[in-house]
């Protein structure tokens, strides 16, 4: 009875919530052109309150009216798609003028039977057939791209290919997707793809006629993301600085285009002589960000210096410059397997920031340097924060340092085979060199067993690692005029990377954690409005928290299955002004974590060396705290939709991967061992019922293949509980999945 009394309250309050809006639907139909970008192809965005008061809705009852807008904004996905993250920013993204005259069009086209839709049908199949033809002669050259001679496409091509690219974004099930039919009538009348209409099949439609790559996945595709692509608007100490310049010397009063002068901290910088630097990463690493040096404290034996030297961007870079305003739109560095988008230009990166360039040209190198003098039980006795100049750096690789240490390395798995090992001559270090890894080493020993110390740990799975060869890979601007021609083939080596570091990777990362507590005690101390990244403990019983503590292994991890049996909810990451705990990393509240080491590849990283910089110029800051929490509300928001579209975009070509070797390798073997056979899924989830396929289904990680799977049809498992699975279907569409069923 309960359950019908609370419907009847739900139907009354919809009733209640249509009749309302009824009085204003007039109103209403104006709302898109008064939120929408003037430019024809731009996104802009509105709030739901936002929405409201343009109506200027005069009732008693905000919550009534608040949903009754939000109700129909939600029925005109054509026009507006809600967020991914909705109940935190009730925002919905407005479309681009030129998306929805093209809906029109095409809504009209399909409502009057025009032959419009046939005629597009019987033009893109010969195209396919003839692009299909050439590509096949071609899969064993290196990956190229080119203009398909003789084939073009028709204005009418044009209205039906950009339509099916607009239908790409991402619309939440929840919300009903008015494209979908429009869509599938139009896959229908090209008839060559069997199976449900899809955003796979739109795909691979727009691959076949040569408007996607056969590479690009649409995750990856910057025109169906609007949370990335709607420009932010100016804060508030661009404004300022363009019109009054803060103390005189940190922001200069010149145009988009013009560098600092001079580098303004160039008085105060401290030359650090012939101290060894080493920049330790992997192979084929472009934005080096950061190098570490050790000394032991005379006074103090048992006591190290550790200094984390930093690239300085912002020796010639200022806030007001066109390349800070590129970065803070793209908040950082975009790591796609098919190619990187840069947050500074690559020519400024690779030829004057990037650490190590200078000194491999004999020249000096500008740093920001966090310094921690570490005890001997890994606490941070002293520290300081200096723009800092360095001479002696050698640029060394993780591999190359552990083999010449003898330091354990977890090694990757490659369930599909080994990859080509780069050419590399083992590494000779010198006594000197030796002994300071020995050294750090011993302060990266301290660090993990400080953290052990606290009540924190760390929990994960292994995951899917791909490697592409070449990179990057041509994509290019989408050409509607003619065709393109994608020929060749990418090189990919799938591995299984396990969770946590080991040898030099841990030491480097220990050393980061380290640079990053330092710069935020720096602003605690001197009272400077820096942001911290802060993560609460896990929230629920005391005592399983204890038991779990009692499960940690010698770097601080607890088996992942134990931690989804104990039901402890983990907290969520933000940005606060406060010094707050960092639980995971086993930070202190008091303490906090202010991101300061890559610079180069995060937006953030600058505004705090901005800040930072100020503040050791001239004792003061240069953002205020209003500026610094806009700032940062704004990155956080960027930063959890980016890690949304890398984990979908990693998902997808993982997925791609094991789908091609199902389909060329399948009875393939590498070490005598059929890798997508025999294979054993752990639930890592209860089960739940799947309303839209009417059926029950469970998570399941394959531990083998380093993926989350959704097994189907099954009886419930325990958390932890092993079961021998069959992969049933891969689906590459917007979200891919990946779909198991039990092995007979």
């Amino acid at each position: 009875m309960a359950r019908v009394a609370v419907a009847a309250k739900v139907r009354a309050f919809n009733k209640t919530a249509e009749d309302l809006f009824n009085g204003y639907a007039a109103l209403f139909k104006d709302v898109y052109s008064r939120v929408s970008a003037a430019e024809e192809e731009a996104w802009a965005s509105v709030t739901v309150t936002e929405a409201v008061n343009l109506l200027k809705v005069q009732h008693q009852d905000r919550n009534l009216v608040s949903h009754a807008v939000y109700s129909h904004l939600m029925k005109q996905s054509q026009m507006f798609i809600m967020d991914n993250d909705f109940l935190s920013t009730q925002t919905f993204y407005v479309r681009p003028h030129a998306q929805v005259e093209r809906f029109k069009q095409v809504s009209h086209l399909m409502h009057t039977s025009s032959p419009c839709v046939r005629q597009f049908s019987l033009r893109v199949k010969p195209i396919i057939a003839e692009l299909q033809k050439m590509a096949t002669s071609t899969k064993d050259q290196t990956p190229s791209v080119k203009s398909a001679e003789g084939l073009a496409f028709t204005s009418d091509d044009q209205l039906f290919i950009r339509f099916l690219l607009d239908s790409l974004v991402g619309v939440r099930s929840v919300q009903n997707d008015l494209y979908t039919p429009l869509v599938c009538e139009i896959m229908k009348a090209v008839g060559l793809y069997g199976g449900d209409i899809d955003s796979h099949q739109v795909r691979s439609i727009l691959v076949d006629i040569g408007v996607l790559a056969p590479w690009q996945d649409v995750a990856s595709i910057g025109e169906v993301q609007p949370g990335l692509i709607i420009p932010p608007p100016d804060p508030e100490f661009l404004a300022e600085a363009m019109s009054v310049n803060k103390s005189g010397a940190s922001i200069p009063s010149g145009g988009l285009d013009d560098f600092y002068p001079v580098d303004p901290l160039e008085s105060i910088r401290h030359d650090f002589g012939h101290l060894p630097v080493y920049i330790i990463d992997d192979h084929g690493a472009q934005e080096l960000d950061d190098g570490i040096s050790v000394e032991r404290v005379a006074s103090d034996p048992s006591s190290l210096w550790v200094h984390v030297h930093v690239a300085d961007p912002t020796a010639i870079l200022p806030p007001t410059h066109r390349f800070a305003r590129r970065a803070r739109d793209m908040v950082h560095t975009h790591y796609f397997h098919h190619g990187t988008h840069s947050m500074l230009p690559e020519s400024l990166v690779g030829h004057k920031l990037s650490l190590g360039h200078g000194a491999a040209n004999g020249k000096a190198e500008n740093v920001m340097t966090f310094s921690a003098r570490v005890n001997s039980t890994g606490d941070i006795v002293d520290y300081q924060v200096r723009a800092g100049i360095v001479h002696n750096v050698r640029v060394l690789k993780y591999d190359d340092v552990d083999a010449a240490m003898s330091f354990h390395s977890q090694d990757t798995v490659y369930p599909f085979g080994q990859p080509e090992k780069p050419d590399s001559t083992p590494l000779n270090l010198p006594p000197t060199d030796v002994e300071n890894f020995r050294l750090l080493d011993l302060f990266c020993k301290r660090m993990v067993a400080n953290r052990l110390s606290t009540p924190s740990f760390s929990y994960m799975l292994g995951s899917s690692e791909l490697t592409v060869s070449p990179k990057p890979l041509p994509i290019g601007a989408v050409d509607l005029i003619q065709p393109r021609l994608f020929c060749g083939s990418p090189k990919i080596t799938y591995g299984i990377s396990e969770p946590g570091n080991s040898g030099s990777r841990q030491i480097v990362a220990e050393a980061a954690q380290v640079a990053n507590r330092v710069a935020s005690i720096f602003g605690r101390d001197q009272g400077i409005p820096l942001a911290r990244r802060s993560l609460a403990a896990p929230m629920g019983c005391d005592k399983v928290l204890a038991d779990l503590l009692k499960l940690r292994d010698g770097n601080g991890w607890v088996d992942f299955y134990e931690v989804r049996r104990s039901a402890l909810q983990s907290s969520f990451g933000r940005y606060t002004l406060e010094p707050a705990e960092h639980w995971t990393l086993g930070v202190a509240e008091g303490d906090g974590y202010t991101k300061a080491t890559s610079p180069l590849r995060r937006y953030g990283d600058l505004v705090t060396h901005w800040q930072i910089k100020h503040a050791l110029l001239h004792k003061q800051p240069l953002f205020s705290s209003r500026e610094i929490q806009n700032t940062f509300e704004y990155v956080g928001a960027r930063e959890q939709r980016w890690k949304t579209v890398e984990h979908v975009h990693n998902r997808w070509w993982a997925l791609a991967f094991l789908k091609r070797w199902m389909t060329s390798n399948r009875k393939a073997k590498v070490h005598d061992v059929h890798p997508i056979e025999s294979l054993t899924g752990r639930a890592t989830g209860r089960v739940r019922h799947d309303v839209l396929r009417g059926l029950s289904i469970q998570e399941v990680h394959i531990a083998k293949l380093g993926l989350f799977g959704v097994l189907e049809g099954a009886a419930e498992r325990d958390i932890g509980e092993e079961v021998a699975v069959s992969i049933d279907k891969i689906e590459l569409t917007t979200y891919p999945v990946l779909r198991l069923k039990p092995q007979r």
